[in-house]
């Protein structure tokens, strides 16, 4: 019985004993969980901030592990494809078919979209077999476009190329996948149009790069060629009537003359009233109005003009004094009161000027000086012997009489007060290009048969004069020379018993170093 109650009284005790133990070891096992749970909870929350920060600096929505590729078809090269912050998709592609492709024009389409030649793209001209160039498109803003172009913003397409084949047939070829994101800052921003002019139904922006280190001059006249197969559905045309204009970010319309319309291609002289500054670029916009809608206007102010050739009515719609420095196109049967007569030159004017020489060399002179650095440009139908036009400054103070207009020969030491061109003019079995005071400059005849409808120019930009042949490639003929004065008269005349007939002469601005700021058409928007 003692033994019974020793025994149970022992397990009573051990019982308490061990309750006690468990309870102590509860508590620590408690303790050591919050303490992991603390540590570790820190942890996690401090990742859960990075993470956090992650997604908010836009690490997470795909553009941070989107590659660069460009993934180009059989027979065509495609590399480095580049986007930059003013939405500029530069590229470097090629072909190597063992043909000649003319007139090409490479597309970007974005994923998603079918192809279309209102997509954005850019003129590259030529592309031999073999070649590479490297073309910059400025992409649209907007559905299917991104709305801002700000780094890392990613975007995917396709490159087209459109292209005349050696048979003259029109090809269009899908070149190439690219996949990039922007990862170049640019000063060019694509921007929609604050204000679009009234009757505007769709419009295209276009992009004008000044390349060279020195601002255009202001005002400035840019050459902007728009192929109408590209607008099909949107451009009239026809010298009667024209359903486009040029405006600018704020929808002001900025004065431009439709100087000829050749093959399916409009050359357009656009008056730019700021010009350019020096490697930068400014972006304008085309404007199209409904097909029946006609913008053509004299005005200068509203609609775009046209060379006075053009339309059925010589001149109705000629705007080219609101564009161009000095300008006239002979309308009518008298000589307009900015010009003065030189030894009396028989002149016959309908809608045109004929000028025949009497005597003497005899012409005609503009009253008011114009400052180099410029372009002369007139246009002809038809050919002329011993004439031309010219700047002159006669430092013998006579800037009106005939000592400015010696009949080019072969001799170099007679004396011309100025530039003659002469694209036509033979002696000594040589054809004049033009003259420089003290030297005569001849070159072959054959040159006169590459002067671009009918156009011919001769410029000077301060110390070098020459010709310009086809807007900008310069007469291998040119030569520096010491100018007696930065401002000169322009004249045109004729030698006795020779003639010249002109439609219209103009001066323009001569671009920087006498390279014309480069063209980039971006995708059509519906207003």
């Amino acid at each position: 019985m003692k033994t019974f109650k020793k025994s149970f009284i022992k397990k009573k005790l051990l019982g308490k004993a061990s309750a006690k133990e468990t309870f102590r070891e509860s508590f620590i096992k408690a303790q050591s969980a919050m303490e992991y749970l603390m540590t570790y909870g820190w942890a996690i929350l401090i990742v859960a901030v990075v993470l956090g920060a992650l997604y908010s600096l836009g690490v997470f929505n795909g553009a941070a592990f989107l590659g660069t590729s460009c993934i180009s078809a059989s027979g065509f090269y495609c590399t480095n494809p580049t986007l930059s912050t003013g939405g500029a998709l530069t590229v470097t592609i090629g072909q190597a078919t063992g043909t000649t492709f003319n007139n090409a024009y490479l597309y970007f389409v974005p994923s998603g979209t079918n192809f279309s030649t209102s997509d954005p793209g850019t003129s590259i001209g030529t592309l031999n077999s073999g070649q590479q160039v490297t073309a910059s498109i400025p992409l649209d803003v907007g559905s299917p476009y991104p709305a801002a172009y700000t780094l890392g913003t990613p975007i995917s397409g396709y490159l087209y190329l459109q292209f005349t084949d050696i048979y003259g047939t029109t090809e269009v070829n899908k070149i190439a996948t690219v996949l990039t994101k922007v990862t170049a800052t640019s000063s060019v921003v694509l921007s929609q149009p604050s204000s679009i002019p009234s009757g505007i139904v769709a419009y295209v922006p276009i992009t004008l790069t000044n390349s060279q280190s020195s601002a255009t001059p202001s005002p400035f006249q840019q050459m902007i060629q728009i192929n109408e197969g590209n607008y099909a559905n949107y451009v009239a045309y026809n010298g009667n009537i024209a359903n486009f204009e040029f405006f600018t970010q704020s929808g002001q319309i900025l004065p431009a003359w439709i100087e000829s319309n050749n093959s399916g291609t409009l050359t357009v002289w656009v008056k730019l009233p700021n010009g350019i500054p020096a490697s930068s670029s400014l972006t304008i916009y085309l404007g199209f109005a409904s097909k029946t809608t006609n913008l053509l206007s004299s005005s200068g102010t509203s609609g775009i003009g046209e060379a006075p050739q053009l339309s059925s009515t010589y001149a109705q719609y000629d705007d080219g004094a609101s564009v161009f420095g000095a300008y006239d196109n002979f309308a009518g049967t008298s000589l307009s009161s900015q010009w003065t007569e030189i030894n009396s030159p028989t002149l016959t004017i309908n809608n045109g000027i004929t000028m025949t020489g009497n005597g003497q060399v005899g012409g005609i002179a503009l009253k008011t000086k114009y400052s180099f650095p410029a372009v002369l440009e007139a246009y002809s139908g038809g050919t002329w012997s011993y004439a031309g036009f010219m700047f002159v400054d006669d430092i013998n103070g006579a800037p009106y009489s005939y000592n400015g207009w010696w009949v080019p020969g072969a001799s170099s030491g007679e004396a011309y007060n100025g530039v003659v061109a002469d694209p036509w003019g033979t002696t000594g079995g040589d054809a004049f290009q033009y003259a420089v005071k003290g030297y005569g400059y001849a070159v072959g005849s054959s040159v006169a048969s590459t002067i671009l409808n009918n156009i011919v120019s001769i410029y000077s930009s301060g110390s070098q004069i020459g010709q310009l042949i086809n807007y900008g490639s310069t007469n291998s003929q040119s030569t520096s020379a010491s100018l007696p004065s930065t401002t000169y008269n322009i004249e045109i005349g004729a030698a006795n018993g020779y003639s010249i007939s002109l439609h219209w002469l103009r001066v323009r601005a001569y671009p920087p170093n006498g390279v014309m700021p480069s063209v980039s058409f971006s995708g059509l928007s519906t207003a």
